[in-house]
């Protein structure tokens, strides 16, 4: 019989930890977005599509924002750095947020809803 390597059960279930609580988090952002009128595209990464690209494509205003969900301690990876620079390149914004940035995202949305 088999041992498994403790180590690597211990990573994984914190790692399935930190993917569900970014979710969760995701859900939270999609479903306030859409109760202030944007339009709220996921974007899902795969096989055929360009990685990096922000999980949220929103349009609010007319305005055109990425947005990158992480999970509290969560970092942008090289790819996504380079998204986000292309995006603010063309004009549009970014934001990456975190749970604890919740407010002061919900706030900047606000202001741009509130931009004539």
């Amino acid at each position: 019989m088999r041992i498994p390597n403790l180590t690597a059960v211990r990573t994984n279930v914190r790692l399935r930890g930190a993917f569900a609580e970014e979710k969760n988090f995701e859900n939270r952002v999609k479903q306030w977005l859409r109760s202030k009128g944007c339009y709220v595209v996921k974007y899902y990464g795969c096989g055929g599509t360009r990685a990096g690209v922000p999980d949220l494509l929103v349009c609010a205003n007319g305005r055109f924002i990425g947005i990158e969900i992480k999970a509290e301690h969560g970092k942008l990876a090289p790819l996504q750095r380079s998204h986000v620079d292309k995006i603010l390149t063309s004009g549009g914004a970014v934001a990456v947020i975190r749970p604890s940035e919740l407010d002061g995202f919900k706030k900047f949305i606000e202001e741009v809803l509130r931009d004539d």
